[in-house]
């Protein structure tokens, strides 16, 4: 099997960008695994996240942003070359509110690829992945990156994210 570099190079550059930039930053989290077509991620409790000042409770659209965002990395992880994968549909399903003062951890994973289409499962949860928090069904369009400058993105992300880094 031939060393395709600029997948390994995608998979680094990916998860710094999610974490340092955008909501990703704003939210904390921190990416903990990224394979073809599965990423996990791990949110701390904010309390600039709580949608109820009386119970602690996190707010239903982080939950959302959480999903949406780890699905559509493992979008793009699955790939295995340089794209972009923007949000189609998202369905998602509550099934109780997150506890107050614990991580949120959230995975997601294609189970289907086509032509323009890639099809993802995730799911947030804190204690016990078998008690999930949420679940969603995602649908991101397949963008191809073969006919952009990939070393252009690549430069112009990182003196993005330095630029930030150092605010």
């Amino acid at each position: 099997m031939k060393f395709n570099f600029k997948a390994a190079l995608f998979r680094p550059v990916l998860k710094m960008a999610m974490e340092r930039v955008g909501h990703g930053k704003l939210l904390g989290f921190t990416i903990t695994k990224v394979a073809r077509g599965q990423v996990n991620l791990t949110c701390p409790y904010d309390s600039k996240t709580v949608g109820n000042p009386l119970t602690g409770v996190v707010h239903g659209g982080i939950i959302v942003s959480l999903l949406d965002t780890c699905c559509g990395a493992a979008a793009m992880s699955a790939m295995g070359k340089p794209s972009v994968a923007p949000t189609m549909d998202l369905r998602l399903d509550y099934m109780h509110p997150a506890t107050p003062n614990e991580p949120i951890f959230v995975s997601g994973t294609v189970y289907k690829t086509t032509s323009s289409v890639i099809f993802c499962r995730g799911m947030a949860w804190q204690q016990d992945e078998n008690n999930p928090i949420a679940h969603c069904v995602a649908t991101f369009m397949r963008l191809d990156l073969d006919r952009a400058q990939f070393s252009g993105v690549i430069k112009s992300g990182f003196k993005r994210l330095l630029s930030r880094a150092t605010e």
